[in-house]
C-alpha cells in the first residue's frame, strides 16, 4: 500500500518554531530548496467528480507531507545521514529543524469503508488483491519468487520507459483480465471519467491535456508519457495497491484509492488526493520524485540500508544492498520487504509479519510482461512448433506480441507444451497441433482447468466475425463462444450436439450465457442460452426449450416444478398453428392466440381424453388455479373449463352446460362441482351432466337447465325426461323468502313449498 503520514502539526510545529535569526543564518542553506518549491511545487490534486474538466489551478495548493518510510509513531526530523527514516515533508528542508520533537499519538484505526474496502491492513485480500490468483488460473507459475531480489526488484529501464504499451494494447489487456463484470459494478476495462490538464513541471515534464470520458487505459498512458514512467509497472502498482485490474466487483471506492496515494497505514486516506486519474498521476508523480528530490536519502543506492518486513516494528528488518534507483523508489513508495513466510507463500498469505506489496509487484510484473531486469527476447526463446505459430500471428508486433515466460513442456495430457505472451498462450501437442488462446475465451478455458479439463486442448485458433460480434474456438472435446453481451462460455458433449443441430448461435437458441450446470447425481445436465435451455436427462436423451415454451417452462418451476425436464423437442404444426412440448410431469402447449400453458396430472389426463386440443376444449388459455372450494382446482380452455376437487376428481363442462353451470354460481352454487363428463344421446337428442347438488340437462327444443333439490327428486321419481314431464324449460323460480319454488317442463311444472313438500300438474 502507499505509505504517505499526513503530519500536518508536525511540520507546522517546524516552521512556526523557526526563529527570524536562524532563517538568516540558513539562508545560503535555503536557496536551492526554496527555488526547487518555487518552480516544483506539488501538482493540485484532479477534482474526484468526473464532470465538466475544471481548468489546472494557477497557484499550487499548500505543500502536504508526502511519504514516511517506516510509519514510525512519533516523526523524526530528517538528517543528513539518517539513523531511522524520516516522515516527508512535501519539500526538502534545511538539516536543522527548530522547535520540540512532536509527541506519541495513538494509533488511528485502520478505516474500513462500505462494502469491504480497505487499505493498509495485513490481510488476505492484500496478499491477493483482486483475486489474482483464481484470474490467473493453472498459468501461475509455482517458482515465480526463484528470481526475486530484494536490492534489484526492477530495472530502472523496465519502471522508467514510457511507451511500452499503446493504450490501445492496455485497453485490450484489461479485456483479457476481466472478460466479464460481475452485475452493477464498473471494472476497470469499462471504466471512464472526465479528466483535467496537467501543466508540466520538474518531475513530470510532459503535459496532460484533460479530455471528457477517457478509459482507465488512456489515462495510465497519457500519465506514463507526461511523467515518463512504464505503463506496464503503472499497471502493476494498480493491480498491487487495489487489486483493480482483475477486480470484477470494484466498488468507488476502489476507483477513489486506485494507487494508494496518500493512503497510510496508520490513518484515514487524504480525500484531496481522490479519484482515479488523481490516484495515476500522483503516483507516476511521486515515483519520479523519489529519484530527484534529494530529500530522499535513506534508501541510498549502492548502499546497504535496513528495510523492514512489516509495519510493526517488533518484525524486524534486515539489511538491504540497493541496486538502482527503481528499487529505492519502490522502497519509498512501499517500504516493506517480503520476509520468508511471505516468499514461501509464492502468492498466498504468509504469516503476521509479512508484507506483499513489493513481493506481488514483481509477481505481477513477471506474470505478465516477462522479467523486471532486462528484456524478455534473449530469456524467453520461442521456439518449434509453438515459434512457427507465434511467427505466424505476426510475432512481437503480432497478434500475442512478446513472450512473457519460457516454453514449458511434459504437459500431463499428450506430452504437451505450452508459452504464455502479453496477448495469450499457444499451446501444443503432437494430436492438436499448435494453436493460440486470448482474451475472454482463454480465461474461460483456464477456469475449466485447461487442457486438464472437460474441453481438452485447443484444435483450432479464435475465429472472430460471427453472429451479434462474437467469436468462436474449437477445442478436442468442445467450443467456447464469446460476445459481448453474453461473455465466454463453453459447450460440450450432447449439448453441443443438440445446440449445433438447431444452428449454433444463428439458431433458435442464440449464444450460451451461462456454464452448464449438473445435479448431484449427474442424472440430468442444463444449460442457458440466450432464447432458451438444453436439457440433458439420463435414460431420455438430450431436449431444448425455447422462447415462449421456455419462459413457462420458467414460470412453472424450471426442473423442481411439476413439469420437471422435457423429454421431447417442441413440435409444432398442431391445429390453429399450435405448437407442444413433452415433460416428465405434462405438457406445454402454445399458439399465437392463447399463449404457453401448461397442463399437469389429472387436468391433462382429462383434457387428453377430451381430445387434446383438436377437442371441443381446445387449447388451455390459463394455468391450474387450485384454492377453490373444498380444496379445488380449475383450468380454462378456449371451450370450456376443467374443475377438479379430492371427492369429485377431474371433469370437464364446456358451452351451454358451463353457461347454465356458471349462472348458478360455479363450484359455490347449489349444484357444487360436476361429477360427471357430459353424456349425449339421450331422448330427442338431449344431453345431461351430473353434480354434487343436482342435474344439467338439454335438448335442442328445450335448451339447457339445472335441476336440483326437492324438484329434481320428484322429476326423477317420474321418469326424468322419459317420463310425461319431458325436459325442463327453465331454471326454476323461487320466492324471495325461499318458501316455495317452481319450474316448468315440456309436460307440465312441479311446485315446492315449504312444509307441504312437491306438487306436480300436468298440461
Amino acid at each position: 500500500m502507499r505509505r504517505i503520514r499526513i503530519a500536518y502539526d508536525s511540520a507546522r510545529r517546524g516552521r512556526t518554531a523557526l526563529s527570524i535569526a536562524v532563517i538568516a543564518a540558513l539562508c545560503g542553506a535555503l536557496v536551492p530548496v526554496a527555488a526547487a518549491a518555487d518552480t516544483t511545487p506539488t501538482p493540485a490534486p484532479t477534482p474526484a467528480a468526473t464532470a465538466e474538466p475544471s481548468p489546472t489551478p494557477t497557484v499550487a495548493p499548500t505543500p502536504r507531507p508526502t511519504v514516511d518510510a517506516t510509519v514510525p509513531s512519533a516523526t523524526i526530523a530528517p538528517t543528513p545521514t539518517p539513523t531511522s527514516q524520516p516522515s516527508a515533508d512535501p519539500t526538502p528542508e534545511p538539516t536543522v529543524t527548530a522547535g520540540p520533537a512532536p509527541k506519541e499519538t495513538e494509533e488511528p484505526s485502520i478505516p474500513t469503508p462500505e462494502n469491504g474496502d480497505y487499505i493498509g491492513s495485513n490481510t488476505e485480500d492484500e496478499a491477493d488483491p483482486g483475486a489474482y490468483s483464481a484470474a490467473m488460473g493453472d498459468e501461475m507459475r509455482a517458482m515465480s519468487l526463484s528470481g526475486f531480489r530484494p536490492g534489484n526488484i526492477i530495472s530502472n529501464a523496465n519502471l522508467y520507459t514510457s511507451g511500452t504499451m499503446s493504450a490501445a494494447k492496455i485497453q485490450n489487456f484489461f479485456d483479457q483480465r476481466v472478460p466479464k463484470c460481475d452485475s452493477g459494478y464498473t471494472c476497470l476495462k469499462d471504466f471512464r471519467m472526465n479528466t483535467i490538464s496537467k501543466s508540466p513541471n520538474s518531475y513530470c515534464g510532459g503535459s496532460y491535456s484533460g479530455a471528457r470520458n477517457e478509459s482507465a487505459a488512456r489515462i495510465i498512458s497519457k500519465v506514463s508519457k507526461a511523467c515518463k514512467v512504464s505503463e506496464k509497472a503503472l499497471i502493476v502498482m494498480l493491480q498491487k495497491e487495489q487489486g483493480l485490474v482483475t477486480h470484477t466487483w470494484p466498488s468507488d471506492f476502489r476507483y477513489d484509492i486506485a494507487m494508494g496515494y496518500a493512503c497510510p497505514d496508520d490513518a484515514a486516506c487524504d480525500t484531496t488526493y481522490f479519484g482515479f486519474q488523481n490516484q495515476m498521476y500522483m503516483a507516476a508523480y511521486q515515483l519520479q520524485r523519489y529519484t530527484k528530490d534529494s530529500y530522499f536519502s535513506w534508501y541510498p543506492v549502492g548502499k546497504t540500508s535496513p528495510v523492514r518486513y512489516h509495519p510493526n516494528a517488533s518484525c524486524g528488518s534486515s539489511g538491504v544492498h540497493i541496486e538502482n534507483k527503481a528499487t529505492a523508489a519502490l522502497y519509498y513508495y512501499t517500504p516493506y520487504q517480503p520476509n520468508r513466510a511471505a516468499l514461501n507463500a509464492g502468492y498466498g498469505v504468509g504469516d503476521s509479519c509479512s508484507a506483499y506489496g513489493n513481493r506481488n509487484f514483481y509477481n505481477y510484473y513477471t506474470d505478465w510482461f516477462g522479467p523486471t531486469r532486462g528484456s524478455a527476447g534473449p530469456d524467453y526463446p520461442v521456439t518449434g512448433a509453438i515459434g512457427t505459430k507465434w511467427r505466424a500471428l505476426g510475432g512481437i508486433k503480432g497478434t500475442l506480441g512478446q513472450p512473457t515466460a519460457r516454453q514449458v513442456c511434459g504437459l500431463a495430457r499428450h506430452d504437451g507444451c505450452y508459452q504464455r505472451f502479453e496477448g495469450g498462450a499457444i499451446h501444443w501437442s503432437s494430436k492438436t497441433g499448435a494453436h493460440y488462446t486470448s482474451g475472454a475465451i482463454k480465461s474461460r478455458w483456464n477456469s475449466l482447468s485447461s487442457q486438464n479439463g472437460r474441453l481438452g486442448y485447443p484444435t483450432s485458433d479464435p475465429r472472430c466475425g460471427l453472429e451479434q460480434g462474437g467469436c468462436a474456438q474449437r477445442f478436442e472435446k468442445g467450443r467456447v463462444h464469446w460476445t459481448s453481451g453474453t461473455g465466454a462460455h463453453s459447450t460440450t458433449n450432447s449439448i453441443l450436439q443438440k445446440w449445433r443441430a438447431s444452428g449454433w448461435q444463428a439458431g433458435e437458441l442464440g449464444y450460451p450465457t451461462k456454464e452448464r450446470w449438473c445435479n448431484a447425481s449427474s442424472t440430468v445436465c442444463t444449460q442457458q442460452f440466450q432464447y432458451g435451455k438444453v436439457h440433458w436427462l439420463k435414460g431420455h436423451g438430450t431436449y431444448m426449450t425455447t422462447r415462449t415454451i421456455h419462459d413457462r417452462w420458467n414460470a412453472t418451476g424450471k426442473g423442481s416444478g411439476s413439469l420437471r425436464q422435457p423429454t421431447s423437442d417442441r413440435r409444432c404444426g398442431l391445429e390453429d398453428g399450435g405448437c407442444a412440448q413433452r415433460f416428465q410431469g405434462g405438457r406445454i402447449h402454445w399458439t399465437s392466440g392463447t399463449g404457453a400453458h401448461s397442463t399437469s396430472g389429472v387436468f391433462m389426463k382429462t383434457w387428453r381424453a377430451h381430445g387434446w386440443q383438436a377437442g371441443h376444449l381446445g387449447y388451455p388459455t390459463s394455468e391450474k388455479r387450485c384454492g377453490l372450494e373444498n380444496g379445488g382446482c380449475a383450468q380454462r380452455f378456449q371451450g370450456g373449463r376443467i374443475h377438479w376437487s379430492p371427492k369429485t376428481g377431474a371433469h370437464p363442462t364446456t358451452g351451454s352446460f358451463m353457461q347454465t353451470w356458471r349462472g348458478q354460481g360455479w363450484q359455490a352454487g347449489k349444484l357444487g362441482y360436476p361429477t360427471s363428463d357430459k353424456r349425449c344421446g339421450l331422448e330427442r337428442g338431449g344431453c345431461a351432466q351430473r353434480f354434487q347438488g343436482g342435474r344439467i340437462h338439454s335438448s335442442p327444443a328445450t335448451g339447457t337447465h339445472a335441476t336440483s333439490g326437492a324438484i329434481m327428486q320428484a322429476w326423477r321419481a317420474r321418469g326424468w325426461q322419459t317420463g310425461r314431464l319431458g325436459y325442463p324449460t327453465g331454471d326454476g323460480n323461487c320466492s324471495s323468502s325461499g318458501n316455495a319454488c317452481v319450474q316448468w317442463f315440456q309436460g307440465g311444472s312441479i311446485r315446492w313449498e315449504r312444509g307441504i313438500g312437491t306438487t306436480v300438474r300436468y298440461w
